[in-house]
């Protein structure tokens, strides 16, 4: 196992115990690391019955990504509560998109539902690493998750491909601006993994069952696969790795034509 200890990190994106981001928390708490987590209000219930399940949880903050304001205030919180403490770890697994962007197909959304995804689930990590910059040590390491569908057609998943293709794309800039200073970017593209989010993109059982016989694996991948890649990331192990966009998904993004139809 990674040892971390004495390693802080922010992650935002814990919405349940489902959460991919609760999958990585759990793996960076084995390891050693102090949590500072971001939570929407809407989902504070839920996040708060996790709380006592890790010691290494510190600090809970309200953050909502959608306006700058609100952004900055999860880390003027933090601040007060820990003056002069900065953390090492970014971990970003945030993603969201309105409900019409799923209930008819994409050329017909509004233009404000459209934006609303973007600003959320792309445009979002240039916002959380530019307040949390102040706060980061020299050499941290920022972990974000996309998903394939940011380079090919997925049924139903619609803006949120786009949004990832976005993400991807600030993962590079980032990474390259924020490089000479010791600032690494990565991403993580997992295989489809039943959470909250995914509940919501009709057809979503299909796809794990068609992953799942196809992938070289032969299986789909679940959080702890997830978090162990996002414990790399982590990691000194990692340090000449950045501005990358890393595959966790049993294999399955190397294959063209599925060997099911055979």
């Amino acid at each position: 196992m990674l040892r971390l200890q004495g390693k802080v990190a922010f992650v935002f994106g814990v919405a349940s115990e489902d959460s991919i981001a609760w999958g990585i928390c759990k793996r960076l708490a084995e390891a050693g690391v102090t949590l500072y987590l971001g939570y929407q209000k809407r989902f504070m219930s839920r996040v708060f019955k996790l709380k006592d399940e890790l010691d290494a949880i510190a600090g809970f903050y309200p953050l909502d990504v959608a306006e700058d304001e609100t952004t900055a205030e999860f880390f003027e919180a933090f601040s007060k509560e820990n003056p002069g403490l900065k953390a090492d770890i970014m971990v970003h697994a945030i993603g969201f998109a309105p409900r019409e962007c799923f209930d008819r197909p994409i050329i017909f959304v509004e233009g404000s539902a459209l934006d609303a995804a973007m600003t959320v689930s792309a445009h979002s990590l240039q916002r959380c690493l530019r307040h949390a910059l102040p706060h980061l040590n020299p050499g941290s390491s920022t972990i974000t998750l996309t998903y394939a569908a940011s380079t090919r057609f997925v049924p139903s998943y619609g803006i949120m491909s786009i949004a990832k293709a976005g993400l991807e794309c600030w993962t590079r800039e980032l990474a390259c601006h924020l490089g000479p200073d010791g600032h690494r970017v990565n991403a993580i593209s997992s295989g489809p993994i039943k959470t909250i989010a995914a509940g919501g993109i009709p057809g979503f059982d299909r796809i794990l069952e068609h992953v799942e016989a196809n992938a070289p694996l032969r299986r789909n991948v679940n959080q702890d696969d997830v978090a162990g890649c996002a414990a790399w990331l982590a990691s000194d192990l990692s340090a000449g790795v950045t501005g990358q966009i890393i595959h966790v998904d049993a294999g399955y993004s190397a294959t063209m034509v599925p060997e099911s139809i055979m």
